[in-house]
């Protein structure tokens, strides 16, 4: 028998902010923190456009710069969800605990910096310690040894939507008896090989992403990480944790169709979402909100529109669905998790976020994008889509905690 999975603690490291509240006030404000990257540059590319995060001086700390970039941001955000959570470092409550990590490039800057150095002055000048800093496992094992979690340690790399099969992942492990509780977190860093690979694709913004706008040509990115702790129900009710959410089910799929544009029809995502629906026990009419991927291209947001009303017919433009990645850019890895980390404070605050920079519709985009500013509204339950290359498409389903 599946056992009740709930969401005890949430961390998000973004640009739009590091805690909690100062980053739900800014999406709700429809605030958009795209602007010049100032970290590292792409010669022939630059001025680069971003979102990059400016993390507190205890989190930059040198001890946390051991795991490179993407490791400080995974860091940053474990430690804001287990303090959520009312956890402590190796404490009996957390004791048999795991980590699922999420990433898309994992420390793919570090290896850059590494390409950089080794011609210029030679094998001698890399550090013997490197591989353990750059390999993606480093991720998942720093915060299990900074935090005593010593149950399952896993890294997921599905692309663009690992955030969210890591959530799925750690539910699984939860909702089936291989852990009590689990940390799953979405984590990715600004690399030059993103933005080269986007523009030679032709998929890279020429300025800032409009998901669903008439406008949208192309994605814009950013780095981040979000992070939440799942716990067995029970479990967190004996050491009196609050209950932030339910996370009730998901569903995987994909596309089979091409190893970077998502099917035109989103079949994918449609078979994802009804199976999130059937293993949550979830009706359509009991869906108040959709987190969307929404990425600001052409071939992904007319494809989730389409998605959209093959899975809820008439009522799809009566059900709100807006992409966070209009402030934050596209975090990648990251991108998901944060995002639920969003349907979490939606769910706690009963409004929902906006998709900003959204004026004009595009002519195939027709629902309901709630543009430009978070809506007050009764919200019981969201879903949570993401994508990536590969045709990967995960949904999540967040309730309001039981």
């Amino acid at each position: 028998m599946r056992r009740r999975v709930v969401i005890t603690g949430c961390g998000v490291v973004t640009a739009a902010g590091t805690e909690l509240e100062p980053f739900w006030r800014n999406i709700m404000a429809g605030t958009c923190f795209i602007g010049p990257v100032r970290h590292f540059s792409c010669p022939g590319m630059d001025p680069l456009t971003g979102t990059e995060v400016e993390l507190p001086e205890a989190d930059a700390s040198t001890e946390n710069a051991r795991g490179g970039r993407c490791g400080q941001l995974t860091l940053a955000a474990a430690r804001r969800a287990l303090d959520h959570a009312g956890l402590r470092a190796g404490s009996p409550a957390s004791e048999g605990g795991g980590v699922v990590v999420g990433t898309t490039l994992g420390e793919e800057r570090q290896v850059g910096e590494l390409d950089d150095r080794w011609p210029a002055s030679g094998a001698d000048s890399i550090d013997p310690g490197f591989f353990s800093r750059s390999d993606n496992h480093r991720l998942a094992t720093l915060v299990a040894a900074r935090h005593g979690l010593g149950g399952p340690t896993v890294v997921s790399a599905t692309a663009c939507s690992s955030g969210n099969a890591a959530i799925a992942w750690a539910y699984e492990l939860v909702s089936s008896g291989g852990a009590d509780l689990m940390l799953a977190i979405g984590a990715d860093a600004l690399t030059r090989s993103i933005y080269t690979g986007f523009l030679r694709m032709g998929a890279l913004s020429k300025s800032i992403c409009h998901p669903f706008d008439r406008r949208l040509d192309g994605v814009t990115f950013g780095e981040g990480a979000g992070a939440l702790v799942l716990e067995e129900a029970e479990h967190a009710r004996r050491r009196g944790a609050t209950l932030h959410a339910e996370l009730a089910g998901y569903g995987l799929s994909n596309d089979a169709h091409h190893i970077t544009a998502p099917d035109p029809n989103g079949e994918g995502t449609v078979a994802a979402i009804r199976q999130a629906l059937a293993t949550s026990g979830t009706a359509l009419g009991e869906v108040d909100y959709v987190s969307a991927h929404g990425t600001g291209t052409p071939y992904n947001d007319v494809a989730e529109t389409k998605a959209m009303k093959a899975v809820f017919a008439e009522r799809a433009a009566k059900v709100p669905m807006s992409s966070i990645k209009s402030m934050l850019g596209h975090t990648n890895g990251a991108a998901s998790a944060i995002e639920a980390v969003a349907c979490t404070l939606a769910l706690r605050h009963q409004a929902v976020p906006p998709t900003a920079n959204l004026t004009e519709p595009h002519p195939d985009c027709d629902l309901d994008y709630v543009p430009l500013r978070g809506r007050p509204m009764p919200v019981g339950t969201c879903l949570n889509l993401s994508a990536g290359f590969g045709g990967f498409n995960v949904c999540t389903v967040l309730k309001r905690a039981p």
